[in-house]
């Protein structure tokens, strides 16, 4: 259970939020200090999101509390002027809301093979690769597959995305997601953003050019620098692989292009490091075939890559 005054510094930050002033080194380790600081705020900042849903009824609060007036008040502003009321003002509307907050309808978004997808949200732009789903709820995302988020900062919003068994917590940042069978990669474009997961012994913060690679089969979890223009390079129609087994690049070309590609075993697990440009069908196959001197065989499914016969 989380303690009252961790909600009260919770509530703290998210009214700071509000002003330019706003000490975003001091709120990043406070975050990273206790990973119940997270859950609390992440709490009061989701009930934030959902109170211009429910704008109604935050009103009909007003005359009890009776909250400066404003032509455009901040919902959360009012918050500041009460000390020791705001915790359980703060309280009071995560367990007001909470149905209304399991009530929230899922909206889920699918790619097709070959096809990318716009996924338009209030607090930015999503682009889902070939072949991945969105599960939206709220600001509270689930991801299967592989995505890049373009999330505008709004002061006491958090957009929280789930990838497996790691949560990423994003204040306003440019950054990819992938979440594969074989682990999650998580890499920062542009701003800064806060990953948590049981793997972790606590939550860490990426800023741009940084990448967290988390490998499946050896439950290895590392972070690692890169080029930030090479983030997601999907997006301008090429895949870089650096030493991945040919099946694992095989995948890849198949949800890019539309085209199945299959990988004979003899061949499966040699590396492979290079440019590949998407395509579509099989021109990307092809390709890699030149390149490693192998065989394309067409299949009933679609290609197959064996190696040649001399």
């Amino acid at each position: 259970m989380i303690d009252d005054h961790i909600y009260d510094e919770a509530a703290a930050w998210l009214v700071s939020q509000f002003d330019d002033a706003m000490d975003w080194d001091g709120f990043t380790l406070w975050l990273e200090a206790n990973p119940d600081h997270r859950l609390a705020f992440d709490e009061l900042a989701s009930v934030d999101a959902e109170l211009s849903q429910y704008s109604q009824l935050l009103l009909a609060l007003e005359p009890a509390l009776s909250p400066p007036q404003h032509s455009n008040p901040a919902r959360w502003r009012w918050l500041g002027g009460f000390g020791g009321v705001a915790i359980a003002v703060s309280l009071a509307l995560v367990l007001w809301l909470q149905p209304a907050r399991h009530a929230l309808p899922i909206q889920v978004y699918r790619s097709q093979p070959g096809k990318s997808v716009v996924v338009a949200l209030e607090t930015g732009k999503i682009l889902l690769a070939p072949a991945s789903q969105l599960s939206v709820q709220g600001a509270n995302l689930a991801l299967q597959g592989t995505a890049y988020f373009d999330i505008a900062h709004r002061p006491g919003r958090a957009l929280t995305v789930s990838a497996g068994d790691f949560k990423v917590v994003d204040i306003g940042t440019r950054f990819a997601v992938s979440n594969e069978t074989d682990g999650v990669e998580i890499a920062v474009a542009q701003g800064s953003l806060s990953i948590a997961s049981d793997r972790l012994t606590k939550p860490i913060s990426l800023t741009t050019g940084q990448e967290l690679r988390a490998d499946r089969s050896s439950a290895t979890v590392r972070v690692i620098t890169v080029d930030p223009q090479e983030i997601a390079t999907w997006r301008t129609g090429k895949l870089e692989f650096d030493q991945v087994p040919l099946a694992l690049v095989a995948r890849d070309l198949s949800r890019y292009s539309g085209e199945r590609i299959t990988v004979d075993p003899a061949v499966a697990g040699q590396p492979f490091s290079g440019v590949i440009a998407i395509g579509h069908g099989e021109a990307p196959a092809r390709t890699l075939a030149e390149i490693l001197s192998l065989r394309v065989k067409r299949t009933d499914g679609g290609v197959r890559l064996e190696p040649r016969r001399f």
